[in-house]
């Protein structure tokens, strides 16, 4: 299957505004004989899907409706609360098969894959100074404000905790993950990594633990990580799984309500997007009718375009 040539997009940080408005759902007029195609997606795929639904729904005739949230929740609105949407899109794929066993039907498409780096912004304390080399000491720093996402909702939450893990693996310094954490405290978590945004650009936030195909759309700037640390590599598979983080109980407060779940731990692996159809989606052949789109060379490259880097195939069957 033919790859996808990378490309590199940015956009001015006054998009925080454009984020918001689809970070809540998203409507579009269906012809009369073509229902609305209903997508759950992962906050950090919002924009990507967008851009592929613009092009594909209008010149097939379907209507959109889109519900951003964290993987996790967004999956979970399927195993604890019955919902079905047409197509599921999170940003780890692995959560398929943990979380809805057997409920997907065809291929799912591997829509892309990024890495974690600390995202910040012309006014983020010490961006003057902050690299690749010392970003540990300046984002543990008194008074520097760090963010990331719920772990139990979102992926870039736990991946952010693994990251820390993987850090102190790498630097070979003792306790170096528990002063991460340390310094993106609770009080700087929010549901899912897009929400860090608009706080980083407001500057109730100096740093956030975000991807890289987010940073890069939004204009953002940010820490490159060392390969060994930012899941981004897939050669490093080995050594991403020595680190994991059990995403078990939602935080109180979450949109997900309190409900404790089994134990669930998630290991450390190369970061890849999908999206899939659950077997009772309401319009089970519009969804398999976007996926295809999703594989084609227009789909794959509308992704590329949205910040999304080429996975080594289009399609998995991991349902």
């Amino acid at each position: 299957m033919n790859r996808l040539l990378s490309a590199r997009s940015t956009a001015s940080p006054v998009l925080s505004a454009a984020v918001a408005a689809l970070i809540v759902a998203c409507s579009a007029s269906p012809r009369p004989d073509h229902p609305p195609l209903v997508v759950f997606n992962a906050g950090a795929l919002a924009l990507p899907l967008r851009a592929a639904l613009d092009s594909f729904a209008p010149s097939h005739g379907y209507g959109v409706s889109q519900e951003h949230a964290g993987s996790v929740e967004t999956i979970r609105k399927i195993s604890d609360l019955g919902r079905v949407p047409d197509v599921v899109a999170v940003a780890d794929t692995a959560l398929f098969a943990r979380l809805i066993p057997g409920r997907l039907t065809g291929p799912i498409a591997l829509l892309g894959s990024s890495r974690l780096v600390l995202a910040y912004t012309d006014r983020s304390r010490f961006a003057d100074e902050v690299t690749a080399r010392n970003w540990a000491d300046v984002t543990t720093r008194q008074g520097v404000q760090v963010g990331r996402s719920d772990p139990t909702l979102d992926p870039a939450g736990y991946r952010a905790l693994m990251a820390m893990q993987l850090a102190e693996r790498y630097y070979k310094r003792p306790g170096l993950a528990a002063r991460l954490r340390a310094a993106a405290s609770t009080s700087n978590v929010r549901p899912k990594s897009a929400d860090l945004v608009a706080l980083l650009q407001t500057g109730n936030l100096d740093y956030a633990w975000e991807y890289e195909s987010v940073a890069r759309k939004l204009g953002l700037r940010f820490v490159n990580l060392p390969r060994e640390v930012d899941l981004g590599d897939p050669t490093l598979a080995t050594t991403y799984y020595v680190a994991s983080v059990d995403i078990s109980s939602p935080s109180s407060g979450s949109r997900s309500g309190g409900t404790s779940h089994a134990p669930l731990v998630m290991h450390g692996a190369p970061i890849v997007f999908g999206a899939g159809v659950p077997k009772d989606a309401p319009h089970a052949e519009a969804a398999h009718r976007f996926i295809t789109f999703l594989m084609s060379p227009e789909g794959r490259s509308i992704l590329v375009a949205s910040g999304l880097q080429p996975v080594g195939a289009a399609a998995a069957d991991t349902r």
